[in-house]
């Protein structure tokens, strides 16, 4: 019995060495990064591009953004370096359906940019749903810092006629040095 314990044993640690050394794992990293948060009090009736700001620039790893939706046509609102730009925030729901979406001392200047001559419908099946909104990030929760190629960012709000959106406030992470 004592044999067939021993043996047990040596099974066991070999097939966890094994593994450990086969499977070759990785120790992730910590990637040092300091979040802030900002008040704005900003009430967009038409679309329009926003410069953002700072002195130095900021490498921003993630932003979200809160407010609140009036009327009940589509907001968008990107962020953008003027070539590639990612979905912050929309109010875009699939029709029907009853989930809702998951989602300091640096600061960042807003001040306005060009009206933008854009317009964005909503595809079937869809609904524009007006109402708050809080910390949302649908595709800049996890910014790599490689992707936009620009030292300028914009924040473009893309506002559909009879509709405005209230921006109350900002959040932003950078990477640290």
């Amino acid at each position: 019995m004592e044999s067939h314990r021993l043996l047990l044993g040596v099974i066991v640690f070999g097939v966890i060495l094994f593994t450990l050394f086969f499977s070759k794992p990785t120790i992730t990293g910590f990637v040092p990064a300091e979040t802030f948060s900002q008040d704005l009090d900003m009430d967009v009736s038409e679309s329009q591009r926003f410069v953002l700001s700072s002195e130095p620039p900021l490498k921003l790893s993630s932003l979200s953004l809160s407010g609140k939706v009036n009327g009940a046509g589509l907001v968008n609102i990107y962020l953008s370096d003027g070539v590639v730009e990612r979905l912050v925030f929309t109010n875009k729901r699939r029709q029907g359906s009853a989930m809702d979406q998951i989602t300091g001392m640096a600061s960042l200047d807003i001040f306005p940019g060009e009206k933008l001559n854009k317009i964005e419908s909503l595809p079937a099946g869809y609904v524009a749903v007006p109402g708050s909104f809080n910390n949302e990030c649908r595709e800049t929760c996890v910014l790599d810092p490689t992707l936009f190629h620009s030292p300028s960012l914009y924040m473009d709000v893309v506002v559909e006629p009879g509709t405005s959106v209230y921006i109350s406030g900002l959040r932003f992470s950078v990477f640290g040095n």
